[in-house]
């Protein structure tokens, strides 16, 4: 960067509000004399500025889930795949006949009976996943009126998401009805 450039883009750094500058200002002085760019750099820094003011400046907001509701279904189907692949596996061995099927998983299966943490991961993930799935299709606030506040809840129906929390729901019932027949048929009632 030349002299001029330098200087330029420090005071355009300046120029960000002071969440930003104690988030990255030690990182962007750095770049500023470590790079070798133009006075467009400082002009883009100077432009960043301006736009940190006018959304807030905060570098980073969490924000409610309903805003962001493909994460939400995206992670509840990961919480739901290994209790999924081992209810559907378990399903195809015992309930539809395939033996080669039984024979190959239920030393695999048993062994994760032995692991109670992955046991109970496995028992709690259909809940846990309905629970993250559905959590975006609620929007709860709490609303002035002209009586007094009023608590508003208002529901969405978002594809992904009750695909996800609907599977979660089959994947428990199904999970569930397996651990009752078992222990039925273990105690001989």
């Amino acid at each position: 960067m030349t002299r001029i450039g330098r200087t330029a883009a420090r005071a355009a750094m300046r120029l960000h509000p002071r969440a930003w500058r104690d988030r990255y200002g030690l990182e962007m002085a750095g770049l500023i004399d470590d790079s070798d760019s133009s006075l467009a750099d400082a002009a883009d820094l100077a432009r960043s500025a301006l736009h940190a003011h006018a959304t807030g400046g905060a570098p980073m907001r969490f924000e409610p889930a309903h805003r962001h509701p493909g994460p939400f279904a995206l992670v509840a189907a990961l919480l739901l795949l290994p209790t999924f692949l081992v209810v559907a596996v378990s399903y195809l061995g015992h309930e539809l006949g395939f033996s080669a099927v039984a024979d190959a998983v239920d030393p695999w299966i048993a062994q994760l009976d032995d692991v109670r943490i992955l046991d109970l991961f496995l028992v709690a993930a259909p809940a846990i996943a309905l629970i993250v799935a559905v959590l975006p299709l609620l929007d709860l606030r709490i609303e002035r009126d002209e009586p007094g506040p009023a608590v508003a809840l208002r529901v969405r129906a978002i594809p992904a998401n009750l695909a996800v929390g609907a599977v979660a729901l089959l994947v428990g019932a199904a999970l569930v009805a397996h651990i009752v027949v078992e222990s039925v048929l273990r105690l001989g009632a």
